[in-house]
């Protein structure tokens, strides 16, 4: 921790080396080969990562730094193409810190990567050129919705979008700025983002506030028409909103939430949310950020809990009845 905020060690302890990097690798889940494919450029991690399936490519944007890294599986090249904002969350806040994008979009119908930046600037990179990403015009998350971010500083995904997907029937994604907790749609071809919802919890949307968890949720997912999402609720005690700190300079909750599952039908327009989350005991999941869902549309979830007087992360089974 440097300054309230997470970064990788300059100073190995003794009989320790730095570490190494992170690695794209390959599972095969029949034989339980792992294979390693490539290392992240300057001992960074791997922060955010998408595959592009039909022209087997993996996408990554590196930590803290902010490195976009294309890697072709069928040559087995990497390509590097340079920082995407600043110095990214190595940057001296102030200066040169930007806060990194969680969440790559691939367009799979031409193969074209998009990105967000901690401004609002919406990045596009063709993979068939020589070029480095280009900055599209006329098109932008800075939105007044999203609100009003000092983007030199930590403490919030800025104009970031948290997560996004792409939604075939329209041509188009859909992604929620995790900060406010609008969900909104992306249409590359014409350069428009739409507002569509404030997809935060009903318990959120009454009260007017952000959820406590300083850049939003990433529990964000679309199967088949429908997004689901993972998401905070207040907490009122004496019929008093539960405030929590008033900032933080890393991605952590600010204060203790209710997890809710919202879901949202894309063609029937139809916001819906399914209620909070409560383990057997009566105790509730905390730093909730990912979301698998199963065929039957029961959620999946890396969760943290008490157990046997520890606090643990591990995966939990959400159990829908919609």
């Amino acid at each position: 921790m440097i300054d309230g905020a997470q970064q990788l060690p300059v100073n190995a302890p003794d009989g320790y080396k730095l570490y190494p990097g992170g690695h794209f690798l390959y599972y095969d889940m029949t034989t339980g080969e792992i294979q390693d494919l490539a290392l992240a450029p300057d001992g960074e991690g791997i922060l955010t990562m998408t595959m592009d399936k039909e022209r087997e490519r993996l996408y990554g944007i590196t930590w803290p730094k902010g490195y976009f890294i294309d890697y072709d599986i069928k040559k087995n090249t990497l390509k590097n193409l340079g920082l995407i904002n600043g110095l990214g969350e190595f940057g001296k806040r102030g200066e040169d810190y930007r806060v990194l994008c969680r969440s790559i979009l691939v367009n799979p119908d031409d193969g074209h990567v998009f990105y967000s930046t901690a401004e609002g600037d919406i990045y596009e990179y063709d993979p068939f050129t020589d070029q480095v990403p280009q900055k599209m015009e006329e098109v932008s998350m800075r939105l007044d919705y999203f609100g009003k971010y000092d983007v030199k500083d930590a403490g919030s995904m800025g104009y970031n979008w948290r997560k996004i997907f792409w939604y075939g029937p329209e041509n188009k994604a859909y992604g929620v700025h995790g900060n406010s907790g609008y969900l909104f749609n992306f249409d590359p071809k014409s350069r428009k983002i739409e507002i569509v919802e404030r997809i935060t919890s009903e318990p959120s949307r009454k009260s007017g506030m952000f959820d406590q968890f300083s850049y939003g949720y990433l529990g964000f997912k679309i199967k088949n028409d429908t997004i689901f999402y993972l998401t905070g609720a207040p907490i009122y005690k004496d019929g008093k909103r539960i405030a929590g700190l008033e900032k933080i300079s890393m991605g952590a909750p600010k204060g203790l939430e209710y997890l809710h599952v919202v879901t949202y039908n894309i063609p029937e327009q139809k916001y819906k949310d399914l209620g909070p989350v409560f383990y057997e005991n009566g105790n509730f999941p905390t730093y909730v950020n990912s979301i698998a869902i199963g065929d039957d549309n029961d959620i999946y979830t890396v969760a943290r809990f008490d157990h046997n007087g520890k606090k643990i992360d591990d995966l939990v089974k959400i159990f829908l009845d919609t």
